[in-house]
């Protein structure tokens, strides 16, 4: 199982420790919650919107694109509709003039007439339909002549009752038969009415978009354009690059009112369409407004710079990304990272930059915020779980240390002691937590002395009642011996917490033994704080300097003395909590 041993382990004790309705209703609110964000792209859409408009902007400020083709916009402005001989729409007659006047004396390399031609409003039915056949042949021949016309199709895509339904309207027969070639052009609008992309393909309909004909036409073949056909619908990303640097723009009536300003045409690719607010030809894009017409500039320079990329947002694509991320966070808390939880919290915060890199790869723009998803989703859920894992654990253990601290209370003699010759004993301890490193014992040897022992180990909590332990035997075992000797006594302690700890312990012990017969009181120390007698109204304290238990596996000799212990006076022996105790003025 390496390297998820450990992950595996805790899981093994998660689902012994959690109860196994729990553990089902975590794990399928997870799968659901999962299922969710694969299928649905509403959940994801604000998230892949910001990475698209970032990417757009990105692409557009550092990464120019370099297109074969000088592109012209020749627009219907304002000006133009103003003071055009004919109300709009303009008859076809007109505009074959406008096209023979602009292929004569401007010379483009092509056109692209982005207009759809209607029949004018102010005739009749009869009158219309005359004089719209005329215009149509008059028109169809100036594009004949020109053999560098290219027109747009209609494309809608309509949500009905039955679902979404396809809607083409390709130009009328005639003028398809006379134009170099003719496409689609359609944008779709996203969930935050924003244009972000267009069509390049749909196998609904016969057309490629206008800018992938138009490249075709100029000997300019689509980079991947085998590829691409295998795509049920093919939409591509649109490089704004165009629009960011401002994409050459001339109105119709500029070239009427001065001829010079045809020499901006030549050997230019032109699109002509409305920029005219009146015409209401305008789409909101990350750049703000963009008329239709600069829209298809965008979109013939994303094609012909061969740096473009497809939207592929299918539901395999989804998975696949998403189980990335959950393959990522899961190796997250594996036995290869050390602080997983924080190194987790760091990527989780990074993996937005390696996202953003990563969904620059060639051709596709991949759902890399299903990735995101799928790892914050699945590390917050294992995060959950070892939490709950640790708090359960951090749980155990103070029921043991509570536990184990009622065991070592039991150390502590029960009682003071009381000799009828005269000596009484008798102590009391408050640990700092359940189980601390304290300890202390009282008792008769089997020749009637008094026999009395205090130690102090460094440290608080489970592993400093241990060696309490260890001390409380080795106090017994040695008490029972005929020649029992305090010297003995503490270096056997000593080698004993040196050989379980190695010197990442220490003890300091003071012992003693009192002779009531002779009133003598004999003391040792290991490094501990000095007894002090009290005999009437004076104090004294009885420094016996050495090392604590523990430190070494040779045998060394403690500080021994021998005094008096007169009648009627106390000798006390204390630990570090005395002398160190504040009060609530921190005094």
């Amino acid at each position: 199982m390496y390297p998820f041993t450990d992950l595996t382990i805790k899981f093994k004790r998660l689902r012994m420790m959690l109860p196994r309705r729990d553990f089902i209703t975590a794990t399928v609110l997870w799968t659901l919650l999962s299922a969710a964000f694969i299928y649905s792209t509403n959940l994801t859409a604000p998230l892949d919107n910001g990475l698209k408009d970032l990417k757009i902007r990105f692409s557009a400020s550092y990464l120019r694109p370099q297109i074969p083709y000088d592109m012209l916009l020749v627009s219907i402005d304002n000006d133009t509709l103003v003071k055009a001989p004919y109300k709009w729409p303009w008859p076809q007659s007109y505009w074959a003039q406008l096209l023979r006047r602009i292929n004569e004396e401007g010379q483009p390399r092509a056109i692209i007439f982005d207009v759809f031609f209607q029949t004018p409003e102010n005739m009749t039915e009869s009158e219309a339909k005359a004089e719209k056949e005329a215009d149509l042949l008059i028109f169809a021949e100036a594009i004949k002549e020109s053999k560098n016309i290219g027109l747009v199709a209609l494309y809608e895509e309509l949500v009905t009752k039955l679902g979404p339904q396809l809607k083409t309207v390709p130009p009328h027969p005639l003028l398809r038969k006379n134009a170099s070639f003719y496409g689609l052009a359609w944008q779709p609008i996203d969930e935050d009415g924003r244009v972000r992309s267009f069509t390049l393909r749909d196998h609904r309909a016969e057309e490629n978009h206008i800018a992938w004909e138009i490249l075709d036409y100029l000997g300019h073949p689509l980079k991947h354009a085998e590829k691409i056909k295998k795509y049920k619908k093919a939409v591509a990303l649109i490089d704004f690059s165009s629009t960011d640097a401002l994409i050459g723009q001339l109105g119709i009536q500029d070239l009427l009112d001065d001829e010079r300003n045809f020499e901006f045409l030549k050997d230019r690719v032109i699109v002509i369409g409305a920029t005219a607010p009146v015409l209401h030809d305008y789409h909101q894009t990350p750049y703000g407004l963009i008329t239709g017409p600069e829209i298809i500039c965008n979109s013939f320079a994303t094609l012909a710079s061969g740096r473009f990329q497809l939207l592929n947002n299918g539901l395999w694509q989804r998975l696949l990304h998403y189980l990335i991320g959950i393959i990522i966070a899961v190796f997250m808390f594996t036995d290869f990272i050390r602080n997983n939880q924080r190194q987790a919290f760091i990527l989780w915060l990074l993996m937005p930059v390696f996202l953003f890199v990563y969904s620059f790869l060639p051709l596709e723009h991949p759902p890399v915020v299903l990735t995101w998803a799928g790892y914050s989703l699945t590390a917050f859920a294992i995060f959950l779980f070892l939490r709950f894992l640790e708090i359960s654990e951090v749980r155990e253990q103070l029921l043991e240390g509570e536990f184990c601290g009622t065991i070592q209370k039991n150390f502590f003699p029960s009682e003071k002691l009381v000799d009828e010759r005269g000596i009484t004993c008798y102590g009391t301890c408050i640990p700092y937590k359940d189980a601390g490193g304290d300890y202390y014992d009282f008792f008769k040897l089997k020749d009637g002395r008094v026999f009395f022992i205090l130690g102090d180990v460094t440290g608080h909590g489970l592993s400093a009642s241990m060696i309490t332990t260890v001390a409380k035997t080795v106090v017994l075992l040695e008490s029972e011996r005929e020649d029992f000797d305090l010297q003995r006594l503490l270096q056997e302690i000593s080698l004993t917490i040196y050989n379980m700890t190695q010197k990442r312990r220490m003890m300091s012990a003071v012992a003693g033994i009192i002779n009531p017969t002779t009133s003598k009181l004999q003391l040792i120390s290991a490094g501990h704080l000095p007894p002090v007698l009290k005999d009437g109204d004076v104090a004294n304290e009885i420094p016996l300097p050495s090392l604590p238990l523990g430190l070494s596996k040779k045998p060394r000799p403690f500080t021994t003395t021998e005094v008096d212990f007169p009648k009627n006076s106390k000798l006390f022996i204390y630990s570090d909590g005395i002398i160190e105790g504040v009060n609530w003025k921190n005094q």
